[in-house]
């Protein structure tokens, strides 16, 4: 069920509002950016997120993938959403929510949406990794 969420850092300098359907899914990926923070992702689309907070409350890492950007609070270091550009293997751009950083989360409803696991550490992204008990 489709349903608006608000979230946010540690410390609330970075705060987003975004409609969220849990029941499409959520994804976890091997990549070393992902893997190292270990993140627990849900995808919307960037027209239903929105950041409430001021872009300067922000710094962006970009790895090695050259469609990933990875915005972190300055202040706290908590790594909130990731915005994904063109081209990537969806076709559109998205955003990808840590789930963790999402306000009143309900675990059941996101333990029970399926996951996806993705094979970023070989670039083989419409695939499982062969090992995802880590992720």
């Amino acid at each position: 069920m489709l349903r608006t969420y608000q979230g946010g850092c540690h410390c609330q300098s970075v705060r987003f509002e975004a409609q969220i359907d849990f029941s499409q899914g959520t994804a976890r990926c091997n990549c070393t950016f992902c893997s190292k923070a270990r993140l627990w992702l849900v995808k919307v689309r960037p027209e239903a997120f929105r950041l409430l907070s001021d872009e300067n409350a922000l710094t962006v890492y970009r790895g090695k993938n050259p469609v990933a950007l990875h915005p972190f609070c300055k202040r706290c270091g908590v790594h909130v959403f990731d915005r994904i550009d063109m081209p990537n293997a969806t076709g559109f751009p998205y955003i990808n929510i840590n789930i963790m950083c999402v306000d009143d989360l309900d675990v059941d409803e996101a333990l029970s949406a399926p996951i996806v696991y993705a094979n970023g550490l070989q670039n083989d992204w419409g695939n499982p990794p062969s090992e995802t008990r880590h992720l």
